[in-house]
């Protein structure tokens, strides 16, 4: 590897596709409430592989302050590791386990937060319900897009549980 930095990085058109799977990830990581920055650094090693702390910083656009103290976490957890530039005083980072190993567990997150929309909706239409009976205006209406909410959840869950290797049922 040379000192520059962009030689592992995409072409411009791909970096659109390699944001989108930075978003997709990232969302799925904050539901469980982890650190944004953390998740989108660990993305972007898993994505290329193995990073500088430089190329970190062109990716994220973060401090190298802010790269080095999230790199000391990662590799304090174990699944993340260093090694250093032949001939060079910089180090390469990566993620130690799989891709294959996130997607499951990532799948399985969003089923779960299907489910509580879902059981939030449930509610809802309860709610409605009653209202409809005191012929409230707009009840019908209310009614009517919770049902087709509730039918992409459904839709949704059919497609996702056999991803997920778990079945997520109603509650």
């Amino acid at each position: 590897m040379t000192n520059d930095t962009t030689e592992s990085l995409f072409d411009e058109k791909l970096s659109i596709y390699e944001k989108k799977l930075v978003e997709f990830f990232t969302d799925i990581g904050e539901q469980k409430r982890l650190n944004p920055k953390f998740l989108i650094m660990s993305v972007y090693l898993i994505i290329h592989g193995k990073l500088t702390q430089k190329q970190l910083k062109e990716l994220t656009g973060f401090s190298l302050g802010t790269i080095s103290t999230i790199l000391s976490v990662m590799l304090g957890t174990g699944y993340y590791e260093k090694e250093r530039i032949p001939g060079t005083h910089e180090y390469t980072y990566r993620y130690l386990g799989n891709i294959e190993d996130l997607i499951p567990k990532g799948i399985e997150n969003a089923l779960k937060s299907f489910l509580q929309s879902e059981l939030f909706l449930k509610k809802k239409k309860e709610q409605l319900i009653e209202l409809k009976k005191k012929k409230k205006k707009g009840a019908i209406f209310l009614l009517n897009r919770i049902d087709e909410l509730m039918g992409i959840f459904n839709v949704y869950r059919e497609m996702l549980s056999p991803l997920s290797g778990t079945t997520i049922n109603e509650e």
